[in-house]
């Protein structure tokens, strides 16, 4: 009788193995650590309103975007996918957002931004979501009811305050953009990262 409950537990215990290695397995990484796992960080930039938090920007070196978006779909669909337009593309899961830029001076290389929804919230430009997403959609992801017209007059008030995206103004937004220093070989960034609290 303890022979075949022996067995019986083995099997099932190189199932569960089976099925949880590799991308396909029944317990997959998240999505910011499957980003992180599958890309090189690249820099992070701070929230102008909360120190905080930040966002990470990965770096695809030599694939383009459509396949680092078909790379990054087919681990986990998004809940919210944008059109592409301008070398940029909008991918939204629970309270992130997975931003897909093209590097402009390598065209040949792909930027991924992943950022929270307060990072979002707080600090990017409406302009940089023009043509990718109604702002009733962006008003619903970010739980607001008028975030388009508010942020807009923050930016009005502050342009040097809102972020334009990694490719179009990470050089020069207040946030400031630097090397990461609290991650260590492919770990994530947690605290005040995409990741905190997930």
């Amino acid at each position: 009788m303890r022979k075949p409950l022996l067995s019986l537990l083995l099997t099932f215990t190189l199932l569960l193995s089976a099925c949880s290695s590799g991308n396909g397995g029944l317990f997959k990484d998240d999505i910011v650590d499957f980003i992180s796992n599958e890309y090189r960080i690249y820099d992070t930039v701070s929230s102008v309103r909360d120190s905080a938090n930040f966002s990470e920007i990965y770096i695809a070196e030599n694939r383009d975007m459509d396949d680092v978006t078909s790379n990054i779909t087919s681990h986990e669909q998004p809940e919210e996918m944008s059109e592409r337009k301008d070398g940029k593309q909008v991918l939204v899961y629970d309270n992130l957002f997975v931003i897909i830029t093209e590097d402009e001076e390598n065209p040949s290389n792909t930027f991924i931004e992943v950022a929270n929804d307060k990072f979002v919230r707080n600090n990017y430009s409406p302009d940089f979501f023009d043509g990718l997403f109604l702002y009733m959609v962006l008003n619903n992801l970010l739980r607001t009811n008028d975030w388009g017209d508010t942020q807009k007059l923050r930016c009005q008030q502050n342009p040097e305050n809102c972020y334009g995206g990694y490719g179009k103004s990470g050089g020069s937004f207040k946030g400031s953009n630097q090397t990461p220093t609290i991650r260590s070989g492919s770990s994530p960034v947690r605290g005040g990262g995409p990741g905190a609290g997930k």
